[in-house]
């Protein structure tokens, strides 16, 4: 959904309360979510404030997904409730082609509109994307799946030794180097 700036009041646009909620269950179709299978986008809302050429984006979301863990292969649910605030300046502020530009901690809360309006969907987009987890886990203290016999140690303790399995390369330990034994 694009708005232009133009339709930003002063005292700031309520993106769903003007445009309705009807556009936020599909607003992530075609997002790639992993390591999450699927994502969908349960509520959401956003507020733009104008400041001079400056659009200030306030917002939050709740989103959930399905994926499995990491360590055990069980199927998990996530829930993800962010609240953000972004700045945007129009494109032309940006830094033009230099590529040897100093970042400062606050340069990380900017982002760019193309100076006529904003698409408000990209703006949710990218802070889901943020939220995304890096390792799905069932629980924090998930012991995983045993190496050698495949048991799921969260619910048994199975009978293995302990020992790491073979590994691919173990047969070059019994190899002999010719080098050596010419000598």
């Amino acid at each position: 959904m694009y708005i232009r700036v133009s339709e930003i009041p002063r005292e700031g646009l309520d993106v769903a309360a003007r445009r309705g909620k009807g556009w936020i269950p599909r607003l992530l179709e075609g997002m790639d979510p992993s390591p999450l299978r699927t994502c969908r986008l349960l509520s959401a809302g956003l507020v733009l404030a104008l400041e001079g050429r400056d659009l200030f984006a306030d917002g939050s979301f709740v989103a959930e997904g399905e994926g499995s863990c990491d360590r055990c292969a069980e199927p998990v649910k996530v829930t993800l409730e962010k609240e953000f605030h972004a700045v945007l300046v129009p494109g032309e502020r940006g830094p033009a082609g230099s590529t040897n530009v100093e970042l400062h901690e606050d340069d990380l809360e900017i982002g760019f509109y193309d100076g006529a309006g904003v698409e408000v969907n990209d703006i949710i987009l990218e802070q889901v994307a943020l939220a995304l987890p890096v390792k799905v886990l069932c629980a924090e203290g998930c012991r995983g799946i045993c190496p050698e016999c495949g048991a799921d140690l969260n619910r048994n303790e199975c009978g293995c030794s302990g020992r790491p399995a073979d590994g691919p390369f173990d047969a070059l330990r019994n190899m002999r180097n010719p080098k050596t034994e010419k000598e």
